[in-house]
């Protein structure tokens, strides 16, 4: 239960957090490019990392890449228009969830 708090915690921060502190905080060109990290680097990545932690024990935390493409969807649409980022939330969704897949896989060859 702690683990997966903090899973949250962390998926908040990076999907929401990050982008309104790059909207707010980022003058005009510098946020464009700070948004263009966000969407093409950092996102995929915790979409990543959130998937291979999440298939070590995916009985337990089977739906972290689901909150983290919601949080995502969540904030784009709070400060941008949703429709135009509906596609990266679905990116997302699927890297996450084919990262937990094979790293569940992974650990069931080892342990089986």
């Amino acid at each position: 239960m702690k683990k997966n708090c903090i899973f949250i915690v962390v998926s908040a921060v990076i999907m929401l957090f990050l982008p309104w502190c790059a909207v707010t905080f980022v003058k005009s060109d510098g946020g464009m490019a700070a948004c263009f990290l966000l969407f093409f680097a950092i996102n995929p990545m915790a979409s990543v990392i959130i998937g291979i932690l999440s298939g070590r024990n995916i009985r337990a935390s089977w739906f972290h890449p689901i909150v983290l493409s919601i949080l995502f969807l969540f904030g784009t649409w709070i400060l941008f228009d949703v429709r135009e980022f509906i596609f990266y939330g679905v990116f997302y969704f699927i890297l996450g969830c084919a990262a937990m897949l094979i790293t569940s896989f992974i650990v069931r060859k080892r342990v089986g």
